[in-house]
């Protein structure tokens, strides 16, 4: 059912150039990662990206064009997999000290998808490194 990643994959990691805000810890930050999925569920991708704008290094113009990437694709996704049915965190995962992801279900009728945040800590201080779905759901097993 790889049908949605080639259309996805331009929503995954973008380098960072600027940035406003950041995350002392990753409970700070899955705060806001969950505010956003829980928009993301109910297809408010403008506020779900600017949940998360302040603490993304990234012109607020591309971050403002990956929200609308992501709704231009939603009506394949709704198509191929029905009406979105619920969220479930998954996993959060580090990398050293400076590299965290958190993996989340987004539930629909007819199948799932992933949302994948990853989250970057340059100094001492964590950051939004990337945001991206896909309906690869059989890696939510080798993500445990």
């Amino acid at each position: 059912m790889n049908l949605v990643r080639p259309i996805l994959f331009s929503l995954y990691f973008i380098p960072a150039i600027s940035h406003s805000g950041d995350f002392s810890n990753l409970v700070e930050a899955r705060k806001v990662t969950d505010e956003a999925v829980a928009m993301l569920k109910q297809e408010k991708f403008e506020s779900a990206y600017a949940t998360l704008k302040p603490y993304w290094p990234l012109p607020s113009v591309e971050i403002d064009n990956l929200a609308n990437q992501t709704s231009t694709q939603w009506p394949v996704v709704k198509q191929r997999f029905g009406a979105s049915i619920g969220t479930e965190f998954i996993s959060e995962a580090k990398a050293g000290e400076s590299y965290a992801r958190f993996i989340y279900l987004q539930k629909f009728d007819n199948h799932a998808i992933r949302w994948v945040f990853t989250f970057y800590k340059p100094k001492d201080r964590w950051v939004v490194n990337g945001v991206s779905f896909d309906d690869r759901i059989e890696l939510l097993l080798d993500c445990r």
